[in-house]
């Protein structure tokens, strides 16, 4: 993962903080640098200040449920890659889910198959932001020589 890639963490007020710690370490260990928010208001500042975001998306987070806030999050940046974290298996949210924009489904870590899977997903996503770049840079470099 690039070192530089910001990974908002969404942190709904229950959550412990043995599990917030578990997403912050994954986050490290992909090699992507974790900002934790707890409130609405600071994701999308959050999402405003990266230009490649990716965000950790929690079921449940400041009172309202993902499906209501994907789109949100899409809009302050589209760039955003969205991992919801649900430990869910119910087809019409999923499905509502990623016809909303997640990028990618995975259960909270709290097995180390889980975290795995977790890592696979972030570093993933990572390798499109980082293609998506070079491919911005590259038309950058193309409309500067045509001008």
């Amino acid at each position: 993962m690039n070192p530089s890639l910001d990974v908002i963490v969404t942190r709904p007020a229950p959550q412990d903080d043995a599990q917030a710690e578990r997403l912050r370490q994954l986050v490290i260990k992909s090699g992507g640098h974790p900002i934790e928010v707890r409130t609405l208001a600071e994701a999308v500042t959050a999402l405003r200040q990266s230009a490649q975001p990716l965000v950790l998306l929690s079921e449940q987070f400041d009172g309202s449920s993902a499906l209501e806030l994907i789109g949100l999050l899409r809009q302050c940046n589209k760039q955003a890659k969205i991992i919801l974290l649900a430990d869910t298996d119910n087809v019409s949210f999923l499905r509502q889910a990623r016809s909303a924009g997640i990028f990618y489904h995975a259960l909270e870590p709290r097995s180390e198959e889980d975290a795995q899977e977790l890592l696979l997903a972030l570093d993933s996503a990572a390798e499109l932001c980082r293609e998506q770049q070079q491919e911005r840079r590259l038309w950058h470099r193309v409309a500067d020589a045509l001008s």
